[in-house]
């Protein structure tokens, strides 16, 4: 199954009701290379693309094409305790 990631998801200067999905204090801390390194660390397949996020299209982010048998709810709460 694949699941798509908007670094946006992790994105502080956004609010959650324009789509950031984590708490405010763990997207401080989030850059795109600790993504990468995380989603290395779990051993998923992933691709990195550019593309803009739909409720903020005119921002560019990278998008995350990952090939994971776990629902995007849940990988999004494993990277949000490992950031």
């Amino acid at each position: 199954m694949k699941v798509t990631l908007y670094s946006q998801y992790f994105n502080p200067k956004i609010t959650r009701r324009l789509g950031r999905k984590v708490n405010i204090e763990t997207a401080k801390k989030f850059s795109d290379e600790k993504l990468s390194e995380i989603l290395r660390q779990m051993r998923v397949e992933y691709e990195v693309r550019e593309g803009a996020y739909s409720r903020i299209p005119y921002e560019k982010c990278n998008i995350y094409v990952i090939e994971s048998n776990v629902r995007k709810t849940t990988l999004i709460k494993m990277i949000e305790r490992k950031i």
